[in-house]
């Protein structure tokens, strides 16, 4: 899943198509909720230079459609930042699951490394009315994943971290066997703006470029 390519990531005839192809998806998949706007803008307004990290409101609906169509119950998110993928994976949770079950209610758990980015997720989502489904990790998804307990499993698990990490959180989920039987992984940015397929075998790449490591991530 990745947001629209940017005009320096193509050229201008395959950045006006790709801009066009995306517009159309957005225009005719689910909605973006008011409170996940609000939340979107407000990290575009606090986090200007890395308002990117989040997934955009396509993907946002997408995610939304997979947990409609999977109906899991328990979800761990790698990867917080201020909230907006798990307000929107919330939102499907709560929606999907509308009778209530005391004994297993669906819930969320998200890490984010960075304390204060921490903190503004939690009252994003205590804003956004979640925080009965949402529990914000204040740890690495090194941690969380270390330290879960396996006998807990997840039925997803959104993998949105430190992108050289991928491989190790994609072995320690199934070293672990965190997963159910038939539980689901999705990982974010494992295209890059359309440039890890294009760039990751160029000699001009190095090994410890963001595209090449993606690249070997897609490989293991």
């Amino acid at each position: 899943m990745d947001t629209p390519p940017s005009p320096a990531h193509t050229n201008d005839g395959q950045e006006r198509s790709h801009t066009s192809v995306y517009a159309y998806a957005a225009q005719n998949s689910a909605q973006e909720p008011q409170e996940l706007q609000h939340i979107r803008e407000s990290t575009a307004k606090e986090f200007p230079t890395e308002a990117l990290k989040m997934v955009s409101p396509l993907q946002g609906a997408f995610m939304a459609h997979l947990v409609h169509t999977q109906k899991p119950r328990r979800i761990l998110e790698l990867g917080c930042f201020t909230g907006y993928s798990a307000v929107w994976l919330a939102h499907a949770l709560r929606s999907c699951h509308q009778t209530r079950d005391l004994l297993s209610p669906p819930r969320l758990w998200t890490c984010e490394r960075d304390p204060e980015v921490a903190a503004v997720a939690t009252k994003s989502i205590v804003r956004a009315g979640y925080s009965d489904t949402v529990t914000v990790i204040s740890e690495s998804a090194d941690h969380a994943l270390t330290h879960w307990d396996p006998a807990q499993k997840l039925d997803l698990i959104f993998i949105d971290a430190n992108k050289s990490a991928y491989s190790r959180y994609y072995d320690m989920v199934l070293d672990r066997d965190l997963l159910c039987e038939n539980g689901q992984i999705i990982v974010d940015n494992v295209l890059l703006h359309g440039k890890v397929h294009t760039t990751a075998d160029s000699p001009e790449m190095t090994k410890r470029s963001i595209y090449t490591k993606l690249h070997d991530f897609n490989r293991h």
